[in-house]
């Protein structure tokens, strides 16, 4: 942590969008007495990021977040194509982001998710993981590479963080995610009192 977000943090302004991401990165990882639940945060921080980022960018415009299904419903059961959608005025999807927890992407994965998007016409699609392997391999690239020539859709494949951290960069004000996020941990069911107890911890700066 640098100093300057150690000084932002003592005096209790986050505006500094490492920082935040640093947040959000300790609080994907804290070691919880009860996981279960651990896997829907990222979701949580990439659905609270659009949230503010839709309002900001041109791309954006005349789009609509879907709501997010719950955390136990599986894609087949919702026809849902990822964890995040955007749709455009006609209800199609235009952006998705699938969100994988600690898992490397793998070819297998990106054609899983070629199968969803298929016929959809989405623009973009990401794949995000919080591993530390979050580079695509060459398997993978190349994979990815035959989605965008069968079905016209860019796919990304990235890491959960280095996003973010892109994500906040283009906010005119970073900080105006943390209460997005806060009022997700409060009402997704998927997230449970520890959950809430460690983020609030984090903010405040009692785990670093």
């Amino acid at each position: 942590m640098s100093r300057t977000a150690e000084y932002q943090l003592k005096k209790g302004v986050v505006e500094d969008p490492t920082l935040i991401a640093h947040f959000f990165d300790t609080h994907f990882f804290y070691p919880y007495k009860d996981s279960k639940g651990a896997s829907r945060l990222p979701v949580l921080a990439l659905y609270a990021i659009y949230k503010v980022l839709m309002k900001e960018l041109r791309r954006f415009e005349g789009k609509q977040l879907k709501a997010l299904e719950p955390h136990s419903a599986a894609d087949s059961q919702t026809g849902s194509i990822g964890d995040i959608e955007i749709l455009n005025a006609d209800g199609s999807p235009f952006e998705a982001v699938e969100v994988k927890h600690q898992i490397v992407i793998t070819k297998a994965i990106v054609d899983s998710s070629k199968q969803k998007i298929r016929g959809s016409r989405v623009d973009r699609y990401y794949i995000l993981t919080t591993s530390h392997q979050h580079e695509p391999s060459t398997e993978v690239q190349e994979e990815v590479d035959n989605v965008k020539k069968l079905l016209g859709t860019q796919m990304i494949v990235n890491g959960v963080v280095p996003t973010i951290k892109y994500y906040l960069r283009l906010l005119t004000n970073p900080a105006s995610v943390i209460p997005e996020y806060v009022s997700l941990l409060e009402s997704d069911r998927a997230i449970g009192f520890e959950h809430r107890d460690i983020w609030n911890q984090i903010a405040t700066g009692n785990i670093l």
